[in-house]
């Protein structure tokens, strides 16, 4: 019976409660710059992608 009343008991550690909150907010820093760090892959990504507009074919200029 003392088993069974002393597992139902709640017992609050600070110390795993500040861990948990600190875990979560690196988390959610960590998940930031994961958004922040694909916003500007796809910015690099479309500055090379070479704008077709501008290609222009090469001119054989004649021999002589």
């Amino acid at each position: 019976m003392a088993k069974a009343l002393l597992g139902h008991r709640v017992v609050r550690d600070e110390r795993l409660v500040l861990e948990a909150a600190r875990l979560r907010n690196r988390v959610r820093d960590l998940e930031d710059l994961v958004e922040h760090l694909k916003h500007d892959n796809d910015r690099l990504r479309a500055d090379v992608v070479p704008d077709v507009s501008r290609i222009t074919e090469p001119v054989a200029e004649p021999v002589g």
